[in-house]
């Protein structure tokens, strides 16, 4: 009842602002930031006022956020009809986003805005550590030239990346509203559980049946948008937070989920080198390599780049994952791995 008369309230102050802004000749920033506000409070209060009735929750975040646009639309034509209007239809892309930012406000109280799916115990996480301790013990400071190089990057990386991460947010929402975010549990350096960042590409609740699993290529639990996003790797961009907060770095071993790893170190305990290093958003396995790489496999492949580790190897991995996020992964007949030109580049040998 007291959403409801919100609702009403914030409907009748939206017609007074559109009312107002009918008597002036300019339009300032102000009324900028309240074509943002009001979408976001009537979106808000639409949803609560759903919250009482069978609908799914992601049918009242979808309603609401629709409603929110309808109703000042409505009002926005009513006023036009009665007096004349100075807004222009430019102005609704601040409405469309305060209505979006209204409802992402309301899935942060509900939810959250990430979505921790089988999150490892308390024994598997000290287990893993235990683990990694024997073998590896405390593992040394991160070089001061990559931390810094880490910081640089993934700060420039953020402040340029924020439309895309508008962009993929709000289509990943429309098609599935809920959290924005996934989070995945994995293994950190010196065998530390972290929460690794990434946009959600899947819907949701997608291992609530299953548990963690790796993807496969045509998984049917990956959105629409969430296909290209995985494919271009858009889907990491969150991972700049845990670069700028020192638990990856930009080159490294890939991480993995901390219950998989668990696993991995029965079988093969020398599993656990590998996590001497930071973690990284590109990895030697990946470049060099694929996907589908036995445990053995990777640890082979980031042994070498332990042991040969350097900022210059470092940018070489880079330029690498790029051509292969952006190039040879969209060609028709490349077979998951790079030509041998390409990784012998830099190395001195033919």
């Amino acid at each position: 009842m007291i959403s409801f008369i919100v609702t009403l309230l914030l409907v009748l102050f939206t017609w007074l602002f559109l009312a107002q802004v009918n008597q002036v000749d300019r339009f300032n920033a102000w009324q900028a930031i309240m074509l943002v506000v009001l979408p976001a409070g009537l979106s808000m209060a639409v949803e609560r006022s759903l919250a009482s009735t069978p609908l799914s929750i992601a049918r009242r975040y979808r309603m609401a956020f629709l409603a929110s646009i309808g109703l000042f639309l409505v009002l926005w034509i009513v006023s036009l009809l009665i007096s004349g209007s100075n807004i222009s239809p430019w102005w609704l892309p601040l409405i469309v986003m305060g209505a979006f930012l209204g409802s992402i406000v309301a899935t942060l109280f509900n939810e959250g805005l990430w979505e921790n799916n089988s999150p490892p115990s308390e024994e598997v996480t000290r287990d893993v550590y235990q683990q990694h301790y024997a073998l590896i013990g405390q593992p040394g400071s991160v070089p001061v030239l990559k931390r810094a190089f880490d910081i640089l990057l993934s700060t420039f990386g953020l402040l340029i990346s924020m439309p895309v991460w508008f962009l993929g947010v709000f289509i990943i929402w429309l098609e599935d509203p809920g959290p924005l975010l996934f989070v995945k549990n994995s293994v950190g350096r010196g065998g530390m559980n972290f929460h690794q960042y990434k946009l959600r590409t899947m819907v949701r609740g997608a291992e609530d049946s299953t548990g963690p699993v790796l993807a496969s290529e045509k998984d049917e639990r990956v959105l629409g948008m969430g296909y290209l996003l995985r494919k271009t790797a858009l889907d990491e961009l969150p991972q700049l937070l845990n670069i700028l907060q020192g638990e990856m770095s930009f080159v490294g071993p890939r991480p993995q989920r901390t219950v998989l790893v668990q696993g991995y170190l029965h079988q093969l305990p020398a599993y656990a080198q590998r996590h001497s290093v930071l973690p990284g958003l590109a990895g030697l396995a990946q470049v060099a390599g694929d996907y589908y790489l036995t445990p053995l496999q990777k640890l082979r492949f980031d042994r070498l780049y332990i042991k040969y580790t350097s900022l210059g190897f470092d940018l070489k991995l880079i330029f690498l994952a790029f051509m292969i996020t952006f190039w040879y992964r969209w060609q028709k007949d490349w077979d998951g791995r790079l030509p041998r030109r390409l990784l012998r580049m830099g190395s001195g040998k033919k």
